[in-house]
């Protein structure tokens, strides 16, 4: 997800973490996740677990996306 505005302390502090853990997983040789954040704790998501997880967008937010993006 990106966001636009300029990075809070918070942004950096939760980069860094994800950054550190990152390194991390690859030097425990783990493959295939992605770092994210859940429940105010960084944690490793199987890249097959978020493939499976796929979510519709609401016709609301296509609303506003047409809107937009005249």
């Amino acid at each position: 997800m990106q966001r636009g505005g300029s990075p809070t302390a918070f942004d950096r502090y939760l980069a860094s973490r994800m950054g550190v853990e990152a390194v991390d997983a690859l030097m425990d040789n783990q493959r295939s996740i992605m770092i994210g954040y859940s429940n105010h704790e960084v944690v490793h998501v199987p890249f097959n677990k978020t493939i499976k997880g796929k979510r519709d967008v609401g016709a609301e937010l296509l609303r506003v996306n047409e809107i937009l993006s005249k």
